[in-house]
């Protein structure tokens, strides 16, 4: 998984920031001579071509699918239909439909392949209910499952993570946490922090600011409103979901491997024999760009950022997992746990048993 720096984020708000309200000005100010209709194409080249320019030099280059592009083009067309007054863009009524003719003929190659993975939902019930994991927790028996009847695309995946995003965020408030069967496998991070309580604090405030701010857009635009509140709702329910993951998800030690799995957006599986050293963390408190690009942080947001307590280095470069089928290699793991002094004791009887 390939990072966007901050720099480039920071650039791209700025041209963007540039292009639109250059072209808000146009339209808003008044000037003493009607606009020429040139005005109009050079917007629409902006909105249509510059702002998607943007977009994939800054963002999607050598981390996403150009597939992406069409999505942009058809929000950059919608802006343009809310900055340039509708007198002008009458000339140029046939823009969108090609656009939503693109955006047709790719909505019916990702129909196909959803239709290709509903089709075989039954047969990975089927798995998913039959495998037994070393590390039973549902985002892992489900990826299994998947694994055994579905050949690995990044549709799959985020078909995959959108189920267990509305699993864990709407199915799983009656499910416990897994209990201890031993003290030795399952292991909790989240019970000494307050990231359940900075996600509960961001649901009260999105709540509250989606009321407010849909009525206030409702009155400027009602399709802006209903796409905000959308938005707004999926936002929800991820942080539902990343309460729940965390509470019902905990460390695992088992005999072959540590299973680090962190909410509903990260996860990573080392075998034992793959940890070159478990150590108590004595690094800086904040690491640098090319430093942590190379870690898996295993530790939970919270109101104050705490240094890790242990770290983790690896003989060879792990491939860690995120939402939506994004990975990355890593060479350590950062971690802090509910019971660091349990799980220090634990984990390296297991990895000197490996060592045996």
């Amino acid at each position: 998984m390939l990072i966007v720096s901050k720099n480039k984020w920071m650039w791209f708000g700025v041209l963007l920031s540039l292009v639109i309200s250059s072209n808000i000005l146009i339209y808003r100010l008044k000037w003493e001579a009607p606009l020429p209709t040139g005005v109009v194409l050079g917007s629409l080249f902006d909105f249509l071509i510059t702002i998607p320019l943007l977009v994939y030099f800054f963002i999607l280059r050598k981390r996403f699918s150009l597939k992406y592009l069409l999505p942009v083009m058809i929000a950059g067309y919608g802006a343009a239909v809310l900055i340039i007054p509708q007198g002008y863009l009458s000339g140029y009524s046939f823009v969108k439909y090609i656009l939503f003719a693109g955006e047709g003929a790719f909505f019916l190659m990702e129909l196909y392949v959803v239709y290709k993975l509903m089709v075989k939902i039954p047969a990975i019930i089927k798995s998913f209910r039959a495998n037994v994991s070393e590390a039973s927790t549902f985002q892992n028996r489900m990826e299994q499952a998947w694994g055994q009847h579905m050949e690995s695309s990044r549709m799959r995946d985020i078909f995959f993570s959108e189920m267990t995003m509305y699993y864990y965020g709407l199915f799983s408030w009656r499910k416990k946490p897994l209990s201890k069967e031993n003290d030795e496998r399952n292991y909790t991070y989240h019970k000494k922090t307050g990231a359940i309580a900075l996600y509960v604090m961001m649901i009260h405030a999105l709540v509250l600011e989606s009321i407010g701010f849909h009525f206030l857009l409702h009155s400027w635009n009602a399709t802006v409103a209903i796409i905000a509140l959308v938005i707004n709702v999926y936002t929800l329910l991820f942080f539902l979901a990343e309460i729940q993951a965390i509470r019902l998800c905990p460390f695992m030690i088992t005999d072959r491997h540590l299973h680090l799995q962190v909410g509903v957006v990260k996860q990573l599986t080392v075998p034992l024999e793959e940890i070159k050293s478990f150590h108590y963390y004595q690094g800086p408190e904040k690491l640098t760009k090319d430093e942590a690009r190379h870690v898996f942080d295993a530790t939970l947001p919270d109101f104050m950022k705490e240094k890790p307590t242990f770290e983790l280095e690896f003989y060879h470069p792990v491939e860690a997992k995120f939402m939506y089928g994004f990975k990355k290699k890593v060479f350590k793991a950062h971690l802090r746990l509910d019971e660091p002094q349990q799980f220090y004791n634990t984990l390296t009887a297991k990895i000197n048993e490996q060592c045996k």
